[in-house]
């Protein structure tokens, strides 16, 4: 526990670390973990159709596996990326674990195992994003302990979600801060996702759900947001939506959705939207033009138009105080105002570097009857601020269920 711990505190004092450097000083602390002699880390990729393992780190250092491992390829490793399941093996040379071990790519190449498992890696969304194998040498004669690989599964997801978010982060510092460029390449993004054939059936349209997840996520880490909060919003406006009546397929589309509103922020000039002191007010109107980048970028995609009037909507107000038009009532679509209570839900229940985190009961008074910023009865739809009163304990369900490790 100690060792989960340590690692947890070296990802808060060294916040900025580069993929590389994270990935392998989490397959060090696997190891140290586990009690085990050397491993693999692979993050999984995905590239249109294709997905495959990237190597990341290895211990002890080998350049002898390989860098790249398709998916389709038989091993261990693989297995468990397609799967999120474990496998462990206390005897290697056991012909159940001959069939599925694959030695270029399942252990270190100066390595002969024993004991062998694998696992996966997981983001706070609980999607596989990575792998590690570990290993003991033969010669150690230890397996792993029942113990061990209970308290092994939290500090993946740990591990997985920090190693996911430098790998993004430095994806996207490869765009030049240039909002013409930025919002030029996030709208070619977009067009792609509207095109995907569903040559395969269900795979097109989960590969569909995984763009747009992905696109969501790289916009709350480009804005510095971090953990879960993207898939509460979606969790949040999917209830609110059923709770109010919406049909099946309207509830759909919301949940996938919602975690685009704020995917315009990609566009706003960094010196600006990371600006700690107040905006200007040439600063504030750029800020608030993340909702017209947003829905720019969106509405290029037919399958997006939902997310498209969530994205340019969801800061309007009942009272027509809200930006960018000053609509009102029932001019902004109902799938805004939902997202726009979950949105300030889950902002109210989270911590900021300028604000604490509130706990559910005074989120849902802020809610229900304002404060000195929010104004309740003016900003929200009282039907849908009513639909949250009656329905409140499962925003706190789905914040335990989703809450950032």
């Amino acid at each position: 526990m100690n060792k989960r711990l340590s690692f947890a505190d070296m990802l808060d004092h060294h916040p900025g670390q580069s993929a590389a450097v994270l990935a392998g000083k989490a397959l060090h602390q696997a190891c140290a973990l586990m009690q085990a002699d050397g491993g693999v880390l692979y993050l999984l990729r995905h590239d249109k159709e294709e997905s495959s393992l990237i190597r990341a780190a290895s211990w002890p250092e080998t350049s002898e596996v390989e860098d790249i491992i398709p998916i389709d390829h038989p091993s261990m490793s693989t297995i468990v990326a397609q799967t999120g399941s474990t496998l462990k093996f206390d005897d290697a040379a056991a012909s159940e674990a001959i069939a599925l071990i694959d030695r270029a790519t399942d252990f270190p190449a100066d390595m002969e195992p024993g004991a062998i498992a694998a696992f996966a890696l997981t983001n706070h969304a609980k999607d596989v994003v990575g792998v590690v194998t570990l290993s003991n040498d033969v010669s150690s004669g230890r397996a792993f302990a029942q113990e061990s690989l209970e308290l092994f599964a939290r500090f993946n997801r740990l591990a997985g979600a920090a190693v996911e978010r430098a790998d993004l982060l430095e994806r996207i510092g490869q765009i030049r801060f240039d909002p013409t460029e930025r919002n030029n390449r996030l709208r070619q993004q977009v067009e792609k996702l509207a095109f995907i054939e569903d040559i395969e059936g269900v795979r097109g349209d989960d590969a569909f759900r995984l763009a747009i997840s992905m696109l969501a996520r790289a916009a709350e880490i480009y804005d510095e947001g971090t953990g879960n909060h993207v898939f509460r919003v979606n969790e949040y406006s999917h209830f609110l939506g059923q709770t109010l009546g919406m049909d099946a397929k309207y509830c759909h589309q919301l949940r996938y959705s919602a975690q685009l509103h704020d995917v315009g922020k990609m566009g706003v000039a960094p010196t600006v939207l990371r600006k700690t002191s107040a905006l200007n007010t040439e600063e504030r109107r750029e800020m608030d033009n993340h909702t017209i980048y947003g829905h720019r970028i969106l509405n290029q995609s037919p399958r997006l138009a939902m997310a498209a009037e969530i994205a340019l909507n969801h800061h309007e107000k009942w009272d027509g105080s809200g930006y960018p038009d000053g609509k009102r009532e029932d001019e902004i679509p109902l799938s805004a105002r939902i997202v726009q209570i979950a949105d300030i839900y889950d902002a109210l229940r989270s911590k900021r570097p300028y604000k604490p985190a509130l706990d559910h009961q005074q989120a849902r008074d802020i809610i229900l009857h304002g404060d000195d910023r929010i104004d309740a009865g003016g900003h929200f739809d009282p039907r849908v601020v009513e639909a949250f009163g009656d329905t409140h304990e499962s925003f706190d369900k789905i914040w335990r269920n989703l809450q950032d490790v």
